[in-house]
Parts: structure tokens; sequence; C-alpha cells
């Protein structure tokens, strides 16, 4: 049995360095690739993949050198390989370069970027085990926000973007400028995403209707500057699913850990496409240094079902709102007339601290909003180990404020809220446990508000309170209300209060 197992192990070391040894390496000069900056080189990038595929797959390897291209195809069993001072460079769009968008019925329900992913710098459409990897670059600096179907051909509007792909690695490699998407990842399943820097003016990475996929150690920031001040952007890392196969896509085990964003609006974010289901996803470790919409963001707008959600060790600054979580029920985004109002449920939130909340670009700040709607309550969401340090200045008369009902998945749209470390409506099954509001300048608003609930605990609820305030925490329509281990808090149970007013 030993010597047997001892002849196994070396049979099998023999075959994997010979695996290893017969895998092709194509180096895209030997097929025509200049590197120069100013010659275009797609045509010899694509060939060398090509030629790379027929071998029966290898590696195509990118010495350093600038490779000005239009669309590179990825090809199954291909790797692409970016050497230390490679660097793609996206070609400007008047000259042609890159592929026509592929025909596509369902493109009428959402942006035209979503729906076609030809248009890309590299783009790959039902492939399986391919990688890019660093440790060079891709630079879209020429690449545009998105098309329109009315535009003329030949432009590429994102860095990355996979479609129905398998087994795809995207290691170690900087994106600078990525157009309307540094990657967009639709209906992919086995995704591994690490130790990538994204540097974009729109999107960072969209991950829409995927499975089994993980970003790791990947640092996003998707603001626009104008002469080095912040401007504008958009989301960093954010979760969608679209009708851009035809289908309700679903979203599920994805992983997002040990991560750092900064943008002009979602840090990490469901919505607002959500057409389909989300289940089962984790978010860990994550700093949010800058986000003007949110910091932790979950919308439900065109009928999805958002469950089993999980975010630990998130830590946020300048952020115009920490946490907010709004069940919408838009039209027009789905063919199903009219579509159905979606869920928030089995939401985790775990040691999360936010400071210098305030968004400097929009010059807007926010309490951190739970709400759903009448009929439809969020559900199940737990709050333990939270610490929330807001700019404070409110009032007392913008207390009395009532947000108004809507559809639509913006904060801003919410308008102003009459506490100002939570305001929760419509809501089953609220848990506070160990949370903490405070502000830098005195709020005369509630730290805590609850409209329309069933089912809310407080454990250890702890609120700074500004001079001449009465109360801490109020409920409206509320039943089921516990505060426990939270000496010194404030409560008013205005349902409560009615029913012994009654008796």
């Amino acid at each position: 049995m030993g010597r047997n197992f001892i002849r196994l192990v070396i049979v099998s070391i023999i075959g994997v360095a010979t695996a290893f040894a017969a895998q092709k390496v194509c180096n895209v000069r030997d097929y025509g690739a200049a590197g120069d900056g100013k010659t275009l080189d797609s045509p010899a990038i694509n060939r060398a993949i090509e030629e790379c595929q027929g071998a029966g797959g290898g590696v195509v390897e990118f010495p350093a050198g600038t490779y000005l291209s239009g669309s590179i195809r990825l090809k199954s069993n291909v790797h692409l390989r970016l050497a230390k001072g490679a660097t793609i460079l996206g070609a400007p769009n008047n000259i042609n370069a890159y592929d026509h968008p592929e025909p596509n019925p369902n493109d009428k329900w959402q942006e035209f970027g979503y729906s076609h992913v030809r248009t890309a710098l590299i783009w790959g459409d039902g492939v399986e085990n391919v990688s890019i990897t660093g440790p060079g670059a891709i630079n879209g600096s020429a690449l545009t926000r998105s098309p329109k179907p009315t535009d003329p051909p030949g432009g590429g509007d994102k860095a990355i973007a996979l479609r129905s792909c398998r087994n795809v690695r995207l290691n170690d490699f900087t994106v600078s400028q990525g157009g309307h998407f540094a990657m967009l990842i639709t209906a992919c399943d086995g995704v591994k995403v690490g130790n990538v820097t994204v540097r974009t003016s729109r999107d960072g990475i969209d991950i829409v209707g995927s499975r089994n996929v993980e970003v790791y150690g990947t640092d996003v920031e998707s603001i626009r500057y104008e002469n080095g001040v912040m401007k504008g952007g958009d989301d960093a890392i954010v979760l969608k699913s679209n009708r851009s196969l035809g289908r309700r896509l679903l979203s599920e085990n994805i992983t997002i850990r040990d991560c750092k964003v900064a943008t002009n609006a979602h840090g990490i974010h469901f919505g607002s496409e959500t057409a389909g289901d989300f289940r089962n996803i984790q978010f860990r470790n994550i700093v949010i240094e800058h986000a003007d919409k949110a910091g932790i963001s979950i919308t439900s707008s065109d009928g999805g079902v958002i469950e089993n959600v999980t975010y630990e060790n998130i830590r946020m600054s300048k952020v115009a709102q920490p946490i907010y979580i709004k069940l919408s029920n838009r039209q027009g985004r789905t063919p199903e007339s009219p579509t159905p109002v979606g869920r928030i449920r089995n939401i985790t939130l775990k040691n999360i601290t936010a400071t210098d909340v305030y968004g400097y670009i929009k010059n807007e700040q926010w309490t951190s909003t739970i709400m759903g709607k009448p009929g439809a309550p969020v559900e199940n969401i737990t709050l333990e180990n939270v610490r929330l340090t807001y700019k404070g200045g409110g009032t007392a008369e913008q207390a009395a404020v009532v947000p108004p009902e809507n559809d639509s998945f913006r904060a801003v749209d919410v308008g102003p809220r009459p506490s100002y470390g939570f305001y929760c409506r419509n809501v089953k099954d609220l848990r506070f446990r160990n949370v903490e509001v405070s502000f830098e300048k005195d709020d005369r608003r509630p730290a805590l508000i609850v409209d329309d609930a069933d089912g809310v605990w407080l454990q250890g609820f702890k609120a700074q309170r500004a001079p001449g305030s009465q109360i801490d925490a109020l409920f409206r329509r509320a039943r089921k209300v516990s505060v426990s281990e939270s000496p010194g808090l404030k409560v008013r149970n205005q349902e409560a209060a009615a029913a012994a007013g009654r008796n």
C-alpha cells in the first residue's frame, strides 16, 4: 500500500508538471502586436487568442508595452496575462475599432449598456475557464458613458463585460476608467475577482443575476473629478438583476469581502434593477471611505425578493446616509404588468460604524432609513453592534415631518426624516441590539421613529439627546414593542398610550 501510494503521488506530480509544460503560451508580439500605444493591436491580440484556443487553450501573454485596442474577444480555456508594465489601452471611438452591439430583443427593459456585451474593450459571451491576471493594467479612458441605440456603431462603452460565463478569474490588475462599467458580470456562474484596483467615473463592479461570485481584496473608487474636485460618479460595487436575457435572473451565493470603496453614489448596493431574486449574500470587512448617496443600500423596485443577506464589520465615513433599505414598486422595467411587489427580508447588519455622516458632493445628509410598503413590510431585520455618529442640527419642527409614500428607490425622494438616527416604517420583526446613535451638533429630533410596525425589539439602545428634547424613541401604530437594557432611554408608544386612555 505504501509503495503504491508513493507511486501514485509521483505519477500525479509528473502529470501536473507535464500539463503545465504543455500549456501553450502565445505572446501577442509574435502575432503582430506592436505595443507602442499607436498601432491598433486588437487584430493581432485576437489572432493570438484564437490560435491559443485552437491548441486546446493556454496563456496569451502581454509583455511590457501599451497595446492600443478595440474589442478583445475572450475564448474558452484562454487566459490573458498582463505583465508588469503592460497596458491595454482602449482605442478612441472614432476609428470604429469595437465590435458592433449584438441584437437583443430585451434591451427595452434596461439601459442599453446592460443589454450588449460586444461593445466592451474585453468581452466574453458563453465562455468558460478564462482569466485576466496582472500585474498590468487596462486603461479605458476613451470609452464612453454608454452608447444609445441611435449612435453610430463601432464605439466602446465598458472595460470588461462577461455574460453567461463559467469559471472566471479576474486578479491582480488595475482598471483606469471603465466607461459605463469597469466590470459588468451578467448571468455568470463561478467568478472570482481578487486584488483588483478600479479608478473610474461611473460604475465600478456590477454583478447582475449571477451565482457563486466572490470579490475580495479589491479597491474601487467610482468618482468623477474635475480639476481635482469631486463632481460626480456612480455606484462602486452593485448587485442587480434585469431582463437582459429575457427572463428573471437569480443572484445567489455572492461574497464581497476585504474591500475598500469610495463613490459619489452607493458604496455597496442592491438595485435599482431588481427584476430577479437575490439570496445568500455576504458583505464582510468593508471600508467605505465616501458614499454620496448611501454606504449600505438595499432597494427592491421591480418585484425581486432580497433575502438572507449579512453585513459584518463595515466601517464608513463621509457617507450621506449610513444605511438605506427601501421596498418600492415601480413599473415599466419588466414585461409583467402590473409588476408585483417584491420583498426584503432576513437581513443582518453586525459590527457597523459610521462617522462624518455627510455627502460632500451634493451637500446632503440623511437619516438611516428602513421602509417597506403598506401590506408588504420589510421583515426580520437585525442590527447588532452598530455605532452611527451624525452631523446633527435637526430642529423640533423637522420632527413633525411625515415622509411621503412613493415608489422611487432614491433616498433623496423620501425627503427629510423626522428622526436623526433611524426612521423605520412598514416593518416586521425589527431588532436593535447594542446600537448607539449620536450627533456632533445638537439635534432636536428623536433618535428613532418607528411607524406601522409589528414586532420591534430594542435591547441595549443608546441615544444622545439634545437639551430640551423630550423623547429618544417614538413608536406609532406599532405592536409588540419591547425595550430592555436601555437605561435612561425616553420612549413614547402612542399606540399604547391611546389604549391606556381608552381604558
